[in-house]
Parts: structure tokens; C-alpha cells; sequence
């Protein structure tokens, strides 16, 4: 049985800090139509509270914090054993060779779209793709990891 893809536009999206990154490619034009369709409500963006951490700093550009800080966002309560077991589970996905504080952020990223029931997580980092099969173990099958091209 094949299953039809969820509509963007009735589910809840999370997102990478990196995806909101201009570099001056074609993809700059997928980040402001991104930002214009959550900005309208279109899109129903949560934004992990990593994130949104993330986006405060000092030299993040004016046009991400702006995106990203009216958002709907976690509030990173503390985490039920539930929580705790997604976030090891996923972790020791992630890991691979690194140290396990390496990539603490983007296990906790992955981790709030599952507790925030997203049926999108939108990334550019590679290492999430090269893990995605395995990730698929430990992520409930209704998530889907995709980049902004996707």
C-alpha cells in the first residue's frame, strides 16, 4: 500500500536553523517564499526552542530573526522519559565517530519536531540525509526529513 505525502499546508513544518541561510544561489528565492508563506500563516512553522536559541545571536542577520522570532515555537519544558528516550534514540543515530555534545543541537532540533508533531522537518544539512534510513527506526513514520528543494 502506498501512503499519498502529507499537504504541507495542513501540517506542522520544523526547520533547521541553516535553512533560513541566504548564499546568494537559487536557493535564496526558496528562503523568502519559505519565509512568506509561514510569515501569511500558509505554512504552519514550529520552530524548535534550539532554534529560536540559536537565531538570538548577536550576528544572525536581521531578515532570520525576524522570520524565526514570531513564530510559534517550543518552550523546551523539561523533558518527560519519553522525551529523553527520543533524544538518546536519535542521538546515537547522529553521532556516528563524534563526540556526543557535537551534535546536541541537532538531536534536540529533530527530537522537538517529533514532540511538536510535525509532519516536516526541513534541513540542509547533509548528515541528515546520509542517516536518514537509519533515522527512520526511531522517528515516527509520519515525519519526514526534506530539504528546501524538496
Amino acid at each position: 500500500m502506498t501512503h499519498r505525502p502529507l499537504d504541507p499546508r495542513r501540517t506542522n513544518i520544523a526547520h533547521d536553523a541553516d535553512v533560513l541561510d541566504r548564499d546568494g544561489s537559487a536557493q535564496d528565492a526558496l528562503v523568502d517564499r519559505f519565509i512568506e508563506l509561514a510569515a501569511t500563516r500558509k505554512l504552519k512553522v514550529v520552530i524548535p526552542g534550539g532554534v529560536r536559541q540559536q537565531v538570538q545571536h548577536p550576528r544572525t542577520p536581521h531578515d532570520v530573526k525576524s522570520a524565526v522570532l514570531p513564530q510559534i515555537f517550543n518552550l523546551r519544558p523539561g523533558l518527560n522519559p519519553s522525551q529523553q528516550d527520543t533524544r538518546r534514540r536519535i542521538g546515537a543515530v547522529l553521532q556516528g565517530n563524534a563526540r556526543p555534545e557535537t551534535h546536541a543541537a541537532d538531536v534536540s532540533h529533530l527530537a522537538e519536531a517529533v514532540e511538536t508533531g510535525c509532519a516536516f522537518f526541513i534541513a540542509r544539512d547533509k548528515r541528515f540525509f546520509k542517516k536518514r534510513v537509519a533515522l527512520r527506526a526511531v522517528l515516527p513514520p509520519s515525519l519526514k526529513i526534506v530539504t528546501p528543494m524538496s
